[in-house]
């Protein structure tokens, strides 16, 4: 038995000469969470349908568990499927629902109330049995979808925006609830979103698309911290994507000339990108700081500026803060140390070269 659940192989498909997802080379072993994560349009869906073995591959391979699904229909791919409109059959009970699977593969009446019996359990469903759809919240229905989705016990489960349609405090609680119930069963769990709080939220590792091909793949914190792309910085999470104009060396450092009257700022040289390859620059929101802050360097970038906008979101304030005539910054703070930001207000910013992501593109 293959260590690798899902794998595919230089994996193509074009409509009408147009490639929607190009070359995606992907490996999931068992037991993994993982996302794919990208904006509408850039192909995550289409490849999930794929390896669902609802569209076959223009080219490339895939496999699951090790085997080749060239030509296999989705019934015999040993997959369960959660979709974002859940899907239920509203003339039948939870049980009836969640047993669905197990009597179309013929399995005995014991079979079926043991497998629905585990399944409800693992969803928290106990005692929902003979509800109909109707009398459920939109999370439990969605509870329900995915019990009926792991009761035939499936080699890994395809779940496709299964939570937009919840409100935020519910989609919240479901995102805990998913992840739970992934590691209890040890299963293999392909997720795909465009909401990219989701993706950090669950996942062992992100695939972030865009334009059909694989922009980065990790862990949810070299994502974030670590963005080989600018597209990428800007995806996850909140930035301010700076273009550089030139670089100059100093040492450990590099200084990174904006141009246009904006101030240089100094970096750290990683992600692999030489000098001569920097482009952008990337600074979070709350990698900056109130003052003269001083970085493990011994050095900072200070900044002085003028607020241009603030807005109180309880535990930290966003503030736009104008540099210059050429450069607004948005700055979360902490509340706390923010209490007399106001538009209008002077203000003095500081960031660590090692806080800044310097990008090839």
């Amino acid at each position: 038995m293959s260590a690798i659940d899902i794998e595919l192989v230089a994996v193509n498909k074009s409509y009408s000469g147009s490639r929607i997802v190009r070359d995606v080379n992907l490996a999931i072993p068992k037991g993994e969470f993982v996302s794919i994560l990208g904006p509408s349009g850039c192909g995550k869906t289409t490849t999930l349908n794929m390896i669902a073995g609802f569209l076959e591959p223009t080219s490339g391979t895939i496999r699951i568990r090790g085997r080749d699904q060239t030509g296999v229909l989705p019934e015999k791919r040993n997959i369960g499927l959660v979709f974002q409109n859940y899907a239920l059959f509203p003339h039948m009970t939870v049980a009836e629902n969640v047993g669905f699977g197990l009597r179309m593969q013929g399995r005995s009446r014991q079979e079926i109330a043991d497998g629905v019996g585990r399944a409800l359990k693992s969803a928290r469903l106990e005692g929902y049995e003979a509800r109909y759809p109707k009398e459920l919240s939109g999370g439990q229905q969605q509870r329900v979808a995915l019990a009926r989705a792991i009761a035939p016990r499936p080699s890994v489960l395809l779940l496709d925006e299964p939570l937009s349609n919840l409100d935020l405090k519910l989609r919240e609680a479901m995102r805990i609830e998913l992840k739970e119930i992934q590691q209890q069963l040890g299963m293999t769990f392909l997720y795909v979103t465009h909401d990219q709080e989701e993706a950090m939220a669950m996942s062992d590792r992100v695939v972030v698309m865009s334009e059909g091909i694989v922009a980065q793949e990790g862990p949810p914190v070299d994502i974030y911290q670590r963005p080989n792309t600018s597209f990428v910085a800007d995806f996850i999470g909140r930035s301010n994507i700076l273009p550089v104009a030139s670089v100059g060396g100093e040492g450990q450092l590099v200084r990174l000339n904006m141009g246009d009257g904006r101030p240089s700022l100094l970096a750290e040289s990683r992600n692999g990108v030489s000098c001569d390859q920097i482009r952008y620059c990337c600074i979070r929101p709350e990698a900056i700081q109130l003052g003269d802050e001083i970085s493990a360097h011994g050095h900072a970038n200070v900044l002085d500026g003028t607020i241009a906008k603030a807005v109180n979101l309880g535990a930290y304030i966003d503030l736009w803060v104008s540099v210059g005539a050429q450069l607004t910054l948005k700055a979360s703070i902490a509340s706390i140390r923010a209490q007399d930001a106001a538009p209008g207000a002077r203000i003095r910013l500081s960031v660590a070269p090692e806080r800044i992501q310097v990008l090839a593109a």
